[in-house]
């Protein structure tokens, strides 16, 4: 089976176990999930509380994890919450400053977005943490997209003309971990995943280790 193959099965399954949590779980696991995820940002950032560190967040959407209590965190903090906008005829996501929760619009697809008057991101370099969405993560760092390909397009920019990447981190269901998430070379890699059960790091050569 193709790799293609392989990702389109991949994706049915994920979107499967996550959709089968019930709201009640979904909430609960969300909550429980960010908890640990603050603790740990709180731990890798420990100078954060002025404006220029930056949060590039994604909006969530159906069943996805709810990471609006870690853009939250970040305001009452004193940091820089970025949220995309999807321009589709260029397939590409521009990145928005925005101050709470009120500043979003229903956009493309359903899917809460900031106005386009809203600050632009243009220096990407300023970008220290991004919040990674995805249907399933392994524990090298795998990621398993919706098939957009927004966010491959989004590190490989950052490659390119920042000369250097946020940290990417995964904040999943645990029913999101999978042995192992089928990659393309254009794929990249989280540094770290947290879920509601576990946290684990994928940077430091050791696969599978805990933080």
């Amino acid at each position: 089976m193709t790799a293609k193959a392989l990702k389109t099965e991949l994706r049915k399954q994920a979107e499967a176990a996550r959709a089968a949590l019930s709201v009640e779980d979904r909430a609960l696991y969300s909550a429980q999930a960010c908890y640990e995820a603050i603790r740990y940002l709180d731990t890798l950032f420990p100078a954060l509380g002025n404006d220029t560190f930056t949060l590039f967040s994604y909006v969530p959407f159906r069943t996805e994890l709810d990471v609006t209590p870690i853009m939250q965190w970040c305001w009452q903090r004193g940091g820089r919450v970025a949220v995309p906008k999807v321009i589709a005829d260029r397939k590409l996501m521009s990145l928005h400053l925005i101050g709470g929760l009120d500043e979003l619009v229903t956009g493309k697809w359903g899917i809460r977005e900031p106005e386009m008057s809203a600050p632009i991101v243009s220096d990407l370099s300023a970008i220290d943490v991004m919040l990674v969405p995805g249907l399933a993560f392994d524990g090298e760092g795998g990621r398993l997209g919706y098939g957009g390909g927004y966010y491959d397009a989004f590190i490989r920019r950052c490659r390119e003309n920042a000369g250097k990447e946020p940290y990417k981190l995964a904040v999943a269901f645990d029913v999101q971990r999978v042995a192992a998430v089928p990659m393309d070379d254009h794929d990249f890699r989280v540094d770290a995943v947290v879920t509601e059960k576990h946290k684990w790091l994928v940077t430091t050569g050791n696969k599978d280790a805990r933080i």
